[in-house]
């Protein structure tokens, strides 16, 4: 356990945190400042499919299931126990940034999609064809390969375990395996069986755990003030005690804001992309606002509610860890049922990651020209990592999942870099389009 949290805190340390952070301040740049004007347009953008590939609500859909998960809900009570309510104020910034990083990320996958058959796009595509790294490309595709069977199958495997052991009285790895078997018939359906059940399963989860959520803010809204003093405050404590911001708690804050940030949001990671890599939209930065949107509403709505409801019933104190403290906080409100509640709710959350993550290991061993493990043996793969991970306890497979993230992210951001003029002249002919039809 030490050395994975050294490994995971030397990825995640202020070489890689300001890689990020320096990549989002330059396509923030590039794109124009996306985060400010892609709202109107979003509302107004309409877009029809073509049947080659998927449409652009299941590209959505299925990236939102990857990206909404075991994040929201544990991932961010690990962040607060880290790296305290200060890292929320991080996770937001590390949002903010990532609203332009995941619209360029968006953008270059529709830009250099393959179109031979169904439509195949992602970082190890413009990796390959517009930076001229064949290396990365190959190890953005297997990293992400391995990811999926770690972020995408075990974290949640694990995280529907921990749900439901208190439910359900059945050992953790059978109820691990069991979910696991139970997504195998969507799993072999491919690409597009997995897009069309993502499309139905995520707005009904969002809108559920919102709902919970929303619940818990109303019933203790005198504590909204402070609880929003305290992730400020949190975040700069060190400086006042005269530490600076090379102080241990800013250090974990910033560190811990990040990489959940990015964990659950996985704007940097490269993952979304290859879902709307896939989808039929004609506009590569059409498709870039739908990843900006995705990245708000994920963690400027979905995480902050999630933060807000721990800290205003004080669950973060409880002396509960990940997944429990988030049970603590609703049964503030819910009683007996918050177990109930948030156990279906993973289950959801955790199904549809899964789905999301097996999509893009998918179409990376499609990209890698693997046919006989895409078709046979990954699907089984999928199951039973979720399986096996049902007996190891989920906070450690956070840290994990932050390795993994980590290990995806730093090749996709030097094809960032490379690209960002890309970024820029596709996002001048989009504006400039816009302006003449006005």
């Amino acid at each position: 356990m030490e050395l994975i949290l050294k490994l995971r805190y030397a990825l995640w340390g202020p070489y890689t945190v300001l890689l990020i952070g320096l990549t989002g301040l330059l396509l923030t740049v590039r794109s124009r400042g996306v985060q400010f004007w892609c709202a109107g347009r979003l509302l107004r953008q309409s877009r029809a499919a073509r049947s080659d590939g998927i449409s652009p609500f299941q590209a959505l859909c299925t990236s939102l299931g990857g990206t909404l998960g075991v994040g929201n809900l544990a991932g961010v009570a690990s962040a607060i126990s880290l790296g305290g309510p200060g890292a929320v104020l991080w996770m937001l910034l590390a949002a903010f940034l990532g609203m332009a990083t995941k619209y360029s990320e968006l953008l270059l996958a529709v830009k250099y999609r393959t179109r031979a058959g169904t439509p195949l796009g992602g970082p190890m595509v413009y990796l390959d064809k517009g930076a001229g790294l064949p290396h990365l490309a190959r190890l953005f595709a297997l990293c992400c390969v391995v990811s999926v069977l770690g972020t995408g199958a075990a974290a949640q495997g694990s995280a529907i375990a921990e749900a439901l052991s208190p439910l359900v009285p059945l050992p953790r790895g059978l109820i691990g395996l069991l979910a696991g078997l139970c997504l195998l018939p969507v799993l072999y359906g491919g690409g597009k069986t997995i897009a069309r059940v993502s499309s139905v399963l995520v707005p009904v989860m969002t809108v559920g755990y919102l709902l919970g959520g929303l619940a818990v803010l109303v019933t203790h809204a005198d504590a909204l003030p402070g609880a929003v003093h305290r992730i400020v405050a949190g975040a700069f404590e060190p400086m006042a005690a005269g530490g600076g911001l090379l102080g241990l708690v800013t250090a974990r804050a910033v560190a811990d804001g990040f990489a959940k940030g990015i964990f659950s949001n996985e704007a940097g990671m490269g993952s979304a992309p290859i879902a709307h890599g896939c989808a039929d939209s004609d506009s590569p930065c059409a498709e870039g606002m739908l990843g900006a949107g995705e990245v708000f509403l994920d963690t400027c709505v979905v995480c902050l509610m999630t933060a807000l409801v721990l800290l205003v019933t004080d669950a973060e104190q409880s002396g509960a860890d990940g997944l429990q403290m988030t049970v603590t906080a609703f049964q503030t409100v819910l009683g007996p049922g918050a177990a109930l509640f948030i156990g279906v709710t993973v289950v959801f959350l955790a199904a549809s990651t899964i789905l999301g993550w097996s999509f893009y290991g998918l179409a990376c061993l499609r990209w890698l020209k693997a046919k006989h493990i895409v078709r046979v043996l990954y699907p089984l793969a999928v199951a039973a990592s979720a399986g096996l991970a049902g007996c190891i306890p989920l906070t450690e497979l956070l840290l994990v999942t932050d390795i993994s993230a980590a290990c995806m992210a730093l090749p996709n951001l030097v094809g960032l870099w490379v690209l960002s003029d890309e970024v820029a002249a596709e996002t001048d002919r989009f504006l400039g389009k816009k302006k003449d039809l006005r």
